[in-house]
Formats: structure tokens, C-alpha cells, sequence
């Protein structure tokens, strides 16, 4: 959303499951134009009531600014070469431990949510969920299961 200067847009993260954002409506009112969103969509064109009516509901919220990792204005960025660990980096191949800002090359992808229930239950177990707390669940299901994991 542009302010009435037109210099700042606000950016927001779609937290709920679906939103239709409609663009344009026909003289009855009909949606003539409208973008289908999922969960984790960045959304930057909302009118500042939609805006605030989302955010109230909490089906929105505003996305957090990713520094430049190469700026050295960065205050994570101690030493200034752009990695944010405050020291010299480990050196591919080597037995150095990883900080939680690396992704590890064996760890799974998790999958969009409109993937198949098969590869959340692949997902699943390869975060350390047991077949029990899988088995018989629907997707929708398992998608939680993964979140409320991934929040320990």
C-alpha cells in the first residue's frame, strides 16, 4: 500500500490459509478481477482499511525487512563480511559446526501448502514425527502437526 506521498509501500504476510484479494467489481457488484493468495504471500497493494481489517483479524502481518547481507551497517554483522557470525567462516567440508541461519544440505524442504499429504507425511517423519502421530491424518491435519514441531 502507497502512502499519500507515493515514497513508502508496507508489505504484509499472508498468516491465513487462502485470501481472494478483489482488484474490481462490476456494477452489481460481482468480482470482475481478483488474485488468489496462500498462506506466506507477500501482498504489497492493499488500501489501508482492507489493510487494517486483515491485520484486526490476524490474517495478515506486516513482513519483516531483510537486511542486505552484504551491508556492513548490518548490527548482526560484527565483522563486517556479510555472514553475521563475528568471525571467520567454516570452510566447506569441514567438520565446523552450523548456527541455525545455515541450511544444512541433508534437511528436507518443507513442502507448499498445496502439496500432497503424502509428501507432508515424507516431511513429517524426516523432522523426527513418528509414523503414530502421522498415521490417519489428512492434510490439513498433518500441516499442523508440522507448524506446532517446528515451534518447539
Amino acid at each position: 500500500m502507497a502512502d499519500r506521498a507515493g515514497d513508502a509501500v508496507t508489505e504484509y504476510v499472508l498468516t491465513a490459509l487462502r485470501f481472494d484479494q478483489i482488484l474490481d467489481r462490476d456494477a452489481n457488484g460481482r468480482p470482475l478481477k481478483v488474485i488468489k493468495h496462500r498462506r506466506g504471500a507477500v501482498i504489497s497493494d492493499l488500501d489501508e482499511q482492507e489493510a487494517q481489517r486483515l491485520l484486526k483479524a490476524g490474517a495478515i502481518a506486516e513482513a519483516v525487512q531483510v537486511a542486505d547481507p552484504a551491508d556492513p551497517a548490518d548490527p548482526a554483522d560484527v565483522d563486517g563480511d556479510g555472514d553475521d557470525q563475528g568471525g571467520a567462516s567454516p570452510e566447506p567440508g569441514s567438520d565446523a559446526p552450523t548456527t541455525p541461519n545455515q541450511a544444512s544440505a541433508d534437511q528436507p524442504r518443507k513442502p507448499r501448502v498445496t502439496a500432497t499429504a503424502e509428501k507432508w507425511v515424507a516431511y513429517a517423519k524426516s523432522i523426527g514425527l513418528t509414523d503414530e502421530a502421522v498415521d490417519g491424518k489428512d492434510k490439513d491435519e498433518l500441516i499442523a502437526l508440522v507448524e506446532a514441531a517446528e515451534q518447539k
